[in-house]
């Protein structure tokens, strides 16, 4: 970590964004200190900004930001800020102890500085892992903004700052504001890439609840709870043919789950289409025959009572779900979309194809 700057009459603490200055300074000067401290101290100070923009999209992804991410985030943002230039006015005194100091500059637009190559680099990104792919995008990304930073309009904002016992300070919701206006689109790189990891995130949560009954993503991506998405894996999947022996139910169930748990398939990295929810996502299938197998192998017996009938049924099933038979890997391009979602349980669907791709019915 980089040191901190010592001030020449205190030590700031950009932490906390709860800003004290020392007795001896004007309002106007704390405020031109706190941003020289904010360019070249520890990129940790950006960390209530970072914080901020994670929770404003926390709505849109189910994917939390990887640990190892957010050091070199910090670092792309206060290389942004420390590429522009202030110019501080001197402090007006508002009410007895507080000021306004106003700040002109010119924003770094972070977000049109890197979208293009983002945008370019997401067609085809450096790893299937979320947070590999991050780390090489924000280098590149800081490239661009120690390179070409693209400047936004020229703005003022008028900062509170407020005297105490100690100095000065700087609430922590003015400076996150004036973070905020001095670097829009910072949460650009972030944004773009987390939608692509979401999504494959999503289909891959949609196929290990399907098959494998694993459910606990599949939930977060859905707003079900665990239980709720567990009935879903279960409804109707694993009911018994009519005619079958009760005695032989539940080695049936077990036999059907134990094949389906060993479907093979490998979801690539969507390419966004044009609109809001559009994608084209890749899937590496290696089709489990075992299913159409087992069945094929029943239909050759002789059977001459519902017992025998559903104990050879179940015999079949138990010998695939043991040592599964595979197919060619085949890759299927599946496109997900709100009309996708909506007919995903209907035959012949996209969805519903990829799940005949994965798993053949006899």
């Amino acid at each position: 970590m980089k040191k901190l700057i010592t001030l020449s009459l205190g030590i700031f603490c950009a932490a906390l964004f709860l800003l004290s200055g020392c007795s001896g300074q004007s309002a106007d000067e704390y405020a031109g200190e706190t941003i020289t401290s904010l360019k070249e101290g520890d990129a940790s100070s950006f960390s209530p900004l970072l914080e901020a923009g994670l929770s404003d999209v926390s709505d849109d992804f189910v994917l939390q930001c990887p640990e190892e991410i957010k050091e070199p985030y910090l670092e792309l943002l206060q290389d942004a800020f420390a590429s522009i230039q202030f110019q501080v006015e001197p402090a007006k005194e508002r009410n007895d102890g507080i000021y306004s100091v106003s700040i002109t500059y010119t924003p770094v637009d972070l977000g049109e500085t890197v979208r293009s190559t983002n945008e370019e680099t997401a067609t085809d990104p450096p790893s299937a892992d979320f947070t590999e792919t991050m780390l090489a995008v924000l280098k590149t990304d800081s490239d661009l903004i120690k390179n070409a930073p693209a400047s936004g309009t020229e703005t003022t904002t008028d900062l509170k700052v407020t005297e105490t016992e100690d100095g000065f300070s700087i609430a922590e919701e003015d400076l996150l504001t004036f973070l905020k206006s001095a670097l829009p689109g910072f949460m650009e790189p972030y944004s773009t890439f987390c939608e692509l990891y979401d999504m494959r995130d999503f289909l891959i949560s949609y196929l290990d609840a399907s098959f494998k009954g694993e459910v606990t993503q599949f939930a977060l991506h859905t707003g079900r709870t665990e239980e709720e998405a567990y009935e879903w894996y279960q409804a109707e999947t694993f009911d018994p043919p009519e005619d079958l022996s009760e005695a032989y139910i539940p080695g049936y169930q077990e036999a059907l789950k134990n094949i389906m748990k060993q479907c093979v398939y490998t979801v690539g990295i969507p390419r966004k289409d044009a609109g809001l929810f559009s994608y084209q996502i890749d899937v590496a299938v290696t089709p489990n025959n075992s299913l159409a197998d087992a069945f094929h192998e029943f239909e050759q017996g002789t059977y001459y009572s519902i017992d025998e009938v559903s104990a050879g049924l179940v015999t079949a099933l138990e010998k695939y779900a043991a040592a599964p038979t595979y197919g060619t890997e085949t890759t299927v391009t599946v496109p997900v979309n709100m009309e996708t979602l909506m007919n995903a349980d209907q035959e012949g669907s996209d969805l519903a194809s990829l799940a005949v791709t994965i798993l053949p019915l006899p």
